[in-house]
């Protein structure tokens, strides 16, 4: 860690440091009433924008220069704190593209309100057909004399119900397949034609189902190129799947739970010592992982299987520290927060629902396995 990086940590943990339980409890409200996954516009957000780490890494003059390195810092600080930042992320994905990709106006109407947290985002992508395999969209951008309309439906839109703009992958030529003829739309979520539907997993928060009928889109919504933008969405998803996957937060209970032994002066037989360890020591590989995978970016060598390696060790690890927790704990982490008045017990409840989903989401781990043997062990599609 270089002298920037730390200093850049103490800040963040400055920052922390600052919110008080009144706080915290304020931000876990927001979340349950909004049932957001990790988002509080209004009790976190404007906080998080005064800290000047938003946009982190962005190309262009409204933000000062920064490395990986030092975005992998800010979010590692934040999520192992347990500040909700999957706003962060979805805004951050779609400012990068913008910043990077353009349009120059469409970015200069967008960024100013990314940086300042005052509009929010969901992105796009899959469908009821097009998870796993998320070029079998069906979606479509047809042209018209102002711009696109736009036909479709989008599942499993995290944050959708709680968005300003929606970042839309969309087929834009009727004869292409696959990766060809791609394009990204900002849609403003609020536009007639897009209706959002909740859909709520077993996590304790709502994803969601949106339809696009005949939605008019302006020409200059456009992000990037048009047919173009699988490029885009593949540097993006690298982006994305170098951060953490629920290693960070089952860090966070694992330290808790480790502070309880020592606090109470809890004994436990060897092997149990021997098991948490391991947990601990798994829990380091995943962050190597993710550093690794910032190391190979910021060289400019492809981190594809990198980052696809972190994918699939962080909910792997993330599930099985849940999992021990809640056998640890006993009866009390068999109930819902708010139920039993012991509240590692049922955050650790809450941890094991919500780690299922985390070897599903940003693309499942059998996909994973099958990026690292393409791009990075160079094997042929079977």
């Amino acid at each position: 860690m270089n002298d920037e990086e730390r200093a850049l940590r103490a800040k963040v943990r400055a920052f922390v440091e600052g919110f008080s339980l009144a706080d915290l409890e304020a931000i876990e409200q927001e979340i349950a009433e909004l049932e957001s996954d990790r988002q509080a516009p209004t009790t976190f957000n404007p906080r998080l924008a005064g800290l000047g780490v938003v946009g982190m890494g962005w190309p262009g003059s409204l933000v000062p220069p920064a490395t990986q390195g030092e975005r992998f810092v800010a979010h590692e600080e934040l999520d192992s704190a347990g500040l909700p930042t999957y706003g962060l992320e979805q805004s951050e994905a779609v400012g990068w593209m913008l910043a990077t990709f353009g349009p120059e106006e469409l970015a200069a109407e967008h960024l100013p309100r990314i940086l300042d947290q005052s509009w929010s985002y969901a992105g796009g992508y899959s469908e009821p057909e097009a998870g796993s395999d998320l070029l079998a969209l069906t979606s479509r951008a047809t042209r018209t004399d102002a711009g696109w309309r736009v036909r479709g439906q989008k599942l499993w839109t995290s944050g959708a119900h709680v968005a300003d703009w929606i970042f839309t992958l969309v087929r834009t030529d009727p004869e292409s397949t696959r990766h060809h003829g791609l394009s990204i739309l900002m849609i403003d979520a609020h536009a007639p034609g897009v209706t959002v539907q909740p859909v709520r997993v077993m996590g304790g928060w709502r994803v969601n189902a949106c339809f696009f009928d005949d939605v008019e889109v302006p020409a200059s919504h456009l992000i990037g190129e048009e047919g173009k933008a699988w490029m885009m969405m593949s540097a993006a998803l690298d982006i994305e799947r170098s951060m953490s996957f629920g290693g960070r937060e089952a860090r966070l209970l694992l330290a808790r739970y480790l502070d309880r032994l020592g606090r109470t002066g809890a004994t436990l037989p060897e092997a149990s010592w021997t098991e948490l360890g391991e947990q601990v020591a798994e829990l380091e590989v995943e962050r190597l992982l993710g550093l690794s995978t910032v190391a190979r970016g910021e060289a400019n060598e492809p981190a594809s299987g990198e980052a696809s390696m972190n994918k699939i060790v962080g909910p792997a690890v993330a599930q099985r520290v849940a999992q021990l927790l809640v056998d640890r704990l006993g009866a009390d982490a068999l109930l819902a927060p708010g139920v039993t008045a012991d509240r590692l017990a049922a955050d650790a409840e809450h941890f094991l629902r919500a780690a299922t989903v985390l070897s599903i989401i940003g693309g499942t781990s059998e996909v994973q396995r099958s990026i690292i043997a393409q791009r990075a062990l160079g094997l042929p599609r079977g």
